[in-house]
């Protein structure tokens, strides 16, 4: 029994003589519905339940006397919660806006309360049910309203409060938060794909960023992967507490490793070297370029259990435990693409210059280009086949 009531003691704010002091001022009926234990001998795990009840029961608080919405809170983090707030910073109305949301909400009812009672309790039941932990640390903050200086104030009261809470909770915490007043554009974009006002805004950021990046294509993230990609991208117009956890991925040391495997080559032949992490066909990955000898090398690595989505050979050499579980459809190498190139225009390789070899997973082609004697040469090669579909050359004065 000691073991239980350590671990929901651990998951468990510790608020309570805040909410104690809250109650103690109000004149409202409050009305908390409790299970009473059957039999005594359950006595001591009734009592380590206790401070979890006050998250997961039901609690009604009767509206307070002004009902008129100054500013909105999302809370989001998979599951993503709206609190609507008066001038006092009262809550109106707390609606749960994903499916996810409607399981942290339950049957509380925060009308009435300090919205900082409704954020405890919301963090608490995150906490409690495994939407927050130390793999997925992150979670945004989004104070929307006419007010700018009122909304800075508010994002920084809550973050702070936020951010103890986690601790607490022995997490270290990746808040993101931003302010915004005028979301007249943003909102139909948050309604038509059943996601948060916040939430939607950092979209749309980090569609600024990568055009091939989508609402649709984006919007199932959870925030903690799209907390990765913002730091990928390094936008800096997000305030960042904290950095996001990357433990549940390989790692870029493993991804490059897995690279350089399968072109065959060692870490001291390569150059240029470059790796970032990306969304890719639904999932996250490490894109990891670099050149050996001037060509160039692309790879795609699923950043959860080091798959190859997409690469570009270079022999048929690679080893085959990797290969395996390959998806290019290439059946020609980069250098059987280069030496149809080279056979066709009559010339060795080590007469050239301006090599560069690279393939385009959209067409299934390599793209070959070289110069010699003041003449650019640029071919495009069916991988399947070798066939060449395009041929250019083009005197380079």
């Amino acid at each position: 029994m000691t073991k239980l009531y350590d671990a929901f003691s651990k998951i468990t704010p510790d608020n309570l003589d805040a909410i104690h002091e809250e109650l103690q001022h109000r004149d409202e009926n409050i009305i908390v519905d409790m299970p009473t234990p059957k039999k005594k001998r359950y006595g001591s795990l009734v009592v380590a339940l206790l401070a979890v009840i006050l998250i997961v029961c039901t609690v009604t608080f009767y509206p307070s006397s002004s009902s008129t919405i100054m500013a909105k809170v999302d809370i989001d983090v998979n599951p993503s919660i709206e609190f609507s707030i008066d001038a006092n910073n009262k809550i109106v109305e707390a609606i749960a806006t994903n499916e996810d949301g409607k399981n942290i909400l339950g049957d509380m009812d925060f009308t009435g309360s300090d919205i900082e009672v409704g954020i405890n309790a919301v963090i608490g039941s995150m906490l409690m049910q495994g939407y927050i932990d130390e793999l997925k640390n992150s979670l945004l903050v989004s104070v929307i309203g006419d007010n700018e200086e009122t909304n800075e104030q508010l994002r920084t009261q809550l973050t702070t409060m936020i951010e103890a809470l986690l601790q607490s909770s022995s997490i270290d915490g990746s808040i993101m938060s931003l302010t915004l007043t005028d979301t007249s554009s943003i909102e139909d974009i948050a309604k038509e794909y059943n996601i948060s006002v916040g939430k939607a805004e950092i979209i749309q950021k980090l569609i600024e960023f990568n055009s091939n990046y989508s609402y649709e294509t984006l919007k199932d993230l959870s925030i903690h992967d799209l907390n990765i990609l913002l730091e990928n991208y390094n936008v800096t117009d997000v305030t960042l507490e904290g950095t996001a956890s990357v433990s549940e991925y390989i790692g870029q040391d493993k991804a490059k490793s897995i690279a350089l495997e399968h072109a065959n080559v060692s870490e001291s032949d390569i150059s240029e070297y470059e790796i970032e992490m990306d969304y890719e066909d639904g999932t996250m990955v490490y894109e990891i370029e670099f050149k050996v000898n001037g060509i160039k090398y692309e790879y795609e690595i699923n950043a959860y259990d080091g798959t190859l989505i997409n690469d570009e050979p270079i022999n048929s050499s690679s080893s085959s435990s990797t290969t395996s579980s390959s998806t290019f459809s290439t059946k020609i190498t980069k250098d059987e693409a280069l030496q149809k190139a080279l056979s066709h225009a009559g010339i060795s390789k080590s007469n050239v210059s301006d090599l560069d070899i690279e393939y385009d997973k959209d067409d299934n082609i390599y793209e070959v280009s070289f110069e010699y004697k003041n003449y650019e040469y640029e071919y495009e090669i069916n991988a399947n086949d070798g066939s060449i579909i395009n041929y250019e050359k083009d005197y380079d004065d």
